[in-house]
């Protein structure tokens, strides 16, 4: 196996639960352009915590739904603003709402590369980080995993890492897996699973070739192996809960699945689950709070990107979702969460990076063979 080539330094769990100091990170006053509506205000406009007149309404787009419901009446209840929430299942949805001129999103969670493309395309509000209490509860470790920033402007407030592990029936195998090659095994043939996802299967297989899951340099390879997997594959699962589902009902023992789905299995369905990051590596990102530009309550959305991030609030997304907030809630764990979110400090996580439009179109192609096959 040729030698892996990480595309950032290791993380590990315990630094992501270590409380964060101060950022110091500044955002420069002033207003950018565009998109205010409501009074005509825009978040940079905002000197003082905690604003004035937030408005009446709230409607945000987040896909941690069981928290965003809980959100909903939590937050309007307490500044008394009308508060709405559109799940989505994937990205595009909302991003091609920015790209035709959004008059209507207010708040978005928005995974790492959806908010990079953002920024570049003028698409978000600057952030006033500087004045809000909260952005010094988002430790070190996430901010150094997230994109946010452009020329010295803050234009996202980290709310969650995302990891994507290897998880497995914790009663079929007598330890953790500690290869891909699980996937590959003649001996589990009809009892494990791929998710339906030409990036996140490519870059397994990647991984599981000793390639770069960003910058591959073997696609034949990465093609070959993925066809050669197919027949020991009880099925793809193409969303979240039917991926969930399969290890609910014992119905296979080892595949891909979110961590945040992992913690919903094992601990709210009694599933005997876990997970792990193989020696080869795993693949994790972060999603944030954005302010898109044209946001009808940009002062609304505000206020709610910071009551999101104080500790009591952002711990009730690892409670509702089992995902890992932004801030540090160590304290706020019992013992078997804290076990299960405490993953060893000499993991291999590799952050997922926006692909190259290349290295997306031959993935794209990729699972088109791989599916045809």
């Amino acid at each position: 196996m040729r030698e892996f080539r990480d595309a950032r330094p290791s993380v590990s769990r315990r630094r992501f639960l270590q409380g964060a100091a101060a950022a110091g990170i500044t955002a420069g006053a002033g207003c950018l352009g565009g998109g205010g509506g409501g009074d005509g205000r825009v978040p940079m406009d905002v000197e003082e915590w905690p604003p004035e007149d937030l408005g009446s309404n709230l409607n945000m787009w987040n896909w941690y739904d069981s928290w965003a419901e809980w959100a909903v009446d939590a937050f309007g209840e307490e500044f008394d603003v009308q508060v709405s929430n559109s799940g989505f299942s994937s990205p595009d949805q909302w991003y091609s709402q920015l790209e035709a001129g959004n008059d209507d999103i207010d708040n978005i969670a928005a995974t790492t590369n959806w908010v990079e493309r953002s920024i570049n395309n003028d698409f978000l509000h600057e952030l006033p980080v500087d004045i809000m209490p909260a952005w010094d509860n988002i430790t070190d470790r996430i901010k150094e995993a997230s994109s946010y920033q452009q020329d010295g402007s803050v234009y996202a407030v980290p709310e969650s890492l995302v990891l994507y592990p290897l998880t497995y029936n914790d009663e079929y195998f007598d330890e953790a897996p500690s290869s891909w090659g699980v996937l590959w095994d003649d001996e589990h043939e009809g009892n494990i699973c791929m998710w339906d996802n030409a990036t996140v299967s490519c870059q397994i297989a990647a991984m599981y070739t000793g390639q770069d899951p960003i910058q591959p340099d073997d696609y034949d390879e990465i093609e070959e192996v993925l066809i050669q997997q197919k027949p020991l594959l009880q099925t793809y699962w193409g969303d979240y809960q039917q991926g969930m589902s399969l290890f609910v009902n014992e119905d296979v023992v080892a595949g891909p699945l979110t961590m945040g789905r992992t913690y919903t299995a094992r601990f709210n369905e009694g599933a005997p689950v876990h997970y792990t990051a193989p020696d080869e590596g795993a693949m994790y990102t972060s999603d944030l709070f954005v302010i898109p530009k044209g946001a009808p309550n940009p002062i609304a959305s505000l206020q709610f990107t910071n009551w999101a991030s104080e500790t009591e609030n952002a711990a009730k997304l690892f409670e509702t979702m089992g995902y890992q907030p932004a801030v540090d809630i160590s304290d706020e764990l019992s013992e078997e969460d804290a076990e299960f979110t405490n993953w060893p400090d000499d993991w291999n996580l590799v952050f997922s990076e926006t692909l190259s439009d290349e290295v997306r179109s031959r993935y794209d192609e990729i699972w088109t063979a791989v599916k045809a096959a």
